[in-house]
């Protein structure tokens, strides 16, 4: 009896995970077919980390320095809004950073095909 119990939790065991393996399957047949534009788009969604956290850092600045009167009477909530605005700005960049390093073969490759296209 428990023989049975396990070999039937084993065949199910198996099905999901061909399932698993045929969706899979499914997912990187696409990811082929469409690596370059995959590519493509991960490179202007990692610049716009950068572009956002440039605007978000002006935008901190402006803040502050248009409100730098409010300041003197004591009353901080636009410097605060400035300060945080900073440092998303900044924390975005990094992002920008790390996401650039990490995706740089990439970048590389996707380059160079762009290129050998472009020649040939």
């Amino acid at each position: 009896m428990c023989l049975v119990i396990k070999m039937g939790a084993k065949n199910q065991e198996e099905k999901k995970n061909i399932e698993k393996i045929s969706a899979l399957n499914t997912i990187f047949e696409d990811l082929i077919t469409d690596a370059s534009d995959l590519v493509k788009d991960l490179f202007w969604g990692v610049k716009t980390y950068l572009f956002f956290g440039i605007i978000t850092i002006l935008f901190g600045v402006q803040e502050i320095i248009y409100n730098i009167d409010v300041v003197q009477e004591r009353l901080y909530i636009p410097l605060f809004i400035g300060a945080v605005m900073l440092f998303s700005g900044f924390v975005q960049i990094l992002n920008y950073l790390r996401l650039r390093s990490k995706y740089s073969r990439l970048f590389k490759v996707q380059s160079q095909l762009e290129k050998s296209e472009s020649q040939g």
